[in-house]
Order: C-alpha cells, then structure tokens, then sequence
C-alpha cells in the first residue's frame, strides 16, 4: 500500500481476555498483530470480568471509552472493521455520526452474533444496513444472516504463525489420545464429554480451557486417572499440545468455524466433530476426519465412541493419511495469508 494512498484502519471488539479467559479474543489479537504492514489500532473490552457489575455495564463503559479515545482523537479514521457485529456495531455508527461521515465500515461476523439474534430485531436490521463489507467465517453462517449483502465475503480469522510449522508426528510418537481445547461450557458439549468418560478409560484425554464445567471436569479428574485438565495455554504451547495428540475433538451445539479445529489439523491432528457450519466447512469425511449428526442425543454419544475407537485403531497408513489431508486443508486460513487478504479489501474499500 503506498504511502499516498494509506488509510488509517480502527479494529474494534467486545471480546477481550479475562480472569477466567486469558486468551478470549486471541484471534482478533493474532489478526491485528498479522496487519502490522498497515498498523491498524486496536480496540477491545479491556474492564471484562465475570462480576454482575460488568454484566451490566460493560457495554456503556467500552462505548464511552471508545468515545474518549477515538471520536474525540485527532486522528481521523478511515476505516473501521468490527469483529462480532451486535452490539459492537453501535461504537462504528457512534464514530460515523459524530466524527467522520464517509468512514467505510466492515464487519466479521463469528457466529453468536447471527445465531442469537433470530428473528432479527429492528435495530440489528438498521445497523446492517449502514455497513460496506460483511464478512463470514464460513459459508453456512453467511446464509443463516437475514439477507443477502451486496458487497460480502467467507473469511475465517486465521490461526496463529505459530501453526505455519508444525512437526509431523507418527500416532505411536503421541502420548495424548484424545484432545480437547476451548470454553469448558454447555454449547461446547462438556455435558456430552462427561457422559462419554466412563466409556473412554482405555484412553487418555486431556482436556485444556476454562468456564462452567471446569468445576465438573475436574471432580471427574480426580475419579478418573486417564482425564487430565489443563489451565488455557499460549499458541506456542497449545501446538506441543496438538503434535502430542492422536485425534482432536470438537462436541459443540453450534460453531460458526472453530478455529481450534484447523488448529489440530495444522498439526497433523485428525479432528472428530459434531456437525455444525464449522466443522462442514472444514472437515471431508473419511478424508481429514468425521463428523457426526447431532439430532438425536443418545445416538450422538454412542456414535461418538464408536468413531473415537475407529480412529484410534485405524492401520498406520489411513492414519497417516488424514494427517496429510488435514494439514493441506489448514495452511490457506494461517493469519498471515487471511491478513493479505484484508489488505487488499482495505484497499479497495
């Protein structure tokens, strides 16, 4: 980008970590650091905790902040992308309206943001309506929002540099068989990872994350020698995790994506999943991994096993086999080549 044409890029979130999150919004974070060709500043919920307090005034503190800090500057921004659309959509509209009325707005969309909003409220339509580019991590959360925009792309957010190289390991060099990293909550399906356990004591899982199962994750820890429960980790450790491991599992209700999952195949993880938006977007049955239908719950979790003792127990050469594919499928979404791409959409824009 010459330096005549530059534009000042603001990116903005309400995720941020915290105490019980430390890497919450680390793929925003990973996303801002791959821009630094064009640096862009960034904005996040910093005051972010678990109090009712911040529950209710998180949002008016963030607008106020970013009020304070961005349409009161002297710096005058051009463009300003928004990672989760509502309500964060509403500091983008505040600095249009009060700073810079041609400021062009883009918007990723990551799946929450389009699935709890149905029917979508008049306000969420208005605000859509105000915005020059959406972006969607994956194709099917794109066809879920309430109408087709003009101007539209399926981007995920990128994984981290750290997955560009990744140590390809043979199963028996893996001490981990079964893998778990992400929010330890009931979308996720700690409920359904519990109810497996005592079918799975041949094997060792590990499990890596925080949220509202820890406390019933680590009570089946201590019944369980063969679950080990680990505090969230940095990129750089969570790929040692990931070489480690003979097969990665995603159990969630709904994923727009699931970064994790392009994670563990970067690693020559193969990833068994419940079908959602992400995991069709990202896994070929039989081919980098399964997915599994989620219709019926007690069929799920007896399928689950099953296809956890299929893996495992699958001749080295189909084995290896879906470690290639899976790693193949992962390299295009490393940040630095999702960022080109955002480089050239500021640029246009």
């Amino acid at each position: 980008m010459s330096q005549h044409k530059a534009k000042k890029v603001l990116i903005v979130t309400n995720m941020g970590p915290k105490a019980s999150a430390p890497f919450q919004g680390q793929f925003v974070r990973n996303q801002v650091d791959a821009l630094s060709s064009i640096a862009p500043v960034y904005c996040y919920m910093r005051w972010h905790n678990n109090s009712l307090l911040n529950k209710l005034l998180k949002y008016p503190v963030l607008w106020l902040q970013f009020v304070w800090n961005f349409v009161l500057s002297r710096t005058r921004y051009d463009i300003i992308h928004v990672h989760y659309f509502y309500p964060t959509i509403w500091l983008a509209l505040t600095y249009r309206w009060l700073r810079n009325r041609k400021v062009k707005i883009v918007v990723t969309f990551h799946g929450s943001d389009i699935y709890l909003y149905k029917p979508e409220p008049k306000l969420y339509k208005y605000a859509a309506r105000q915005v020059q580019h959406f972006i969607f991590t994956s194709e099917k959360l794109q066809q879920k929002f309430f109408e087709k925009p003009a101007s539209a792309e399926v981007l995920p957010a990128g994984i981290h540099p750290v997955f560009a190289q990744t140590q390809h390991k043979d199963r028996s060099e893996k001490p981990i068989d079964i893998l778990y990293v992400g929010s330890l909550d009931l979308n996720k399906g700690m409920d359904r990872l519990l109810a497996i356990l005592p079918k799975l004591s041949q094997y060792q899982l590990t499990v890596i994350g925080h949220g509202p199962y820890r406390e019933k994750l680590a009570q089946a820890a201590a019944q369980y020698s063969n679950l080990t429960l680990c505090d969230p980790a940095n990129p750089a450790l969570l790929k040692q995790y990931f070489e480690n491991s003979k097969c990665f599992i995603s159990l969630s209700r709904n994923e727009s994506f699931g970064l994790v999952m392009t994670e563990a195949m970067a690693c020559y993880t193969p990833v068994i999943a419940t079908e959602t938006d992400g995991s069709l977007a990202q896994i070929k049955q039989g081919q980098n991994g399964f997915c599994l239908p989620q219709q019926d719950e007690q069929q799920l979790l007896n399928t689950l096993v099953q296809t956890i003792q299929q893996l495992l127990s699958l001749p080295d050469a189909e084995y290896r086999q879906l470690q290639l594919v899976g790693r193949e499928m992962a390299e295009p979404y490393l940040v630095d080549k999702v960022a080109d791409r955002l480089v050239q959409l500021y640029q246009r824009l």
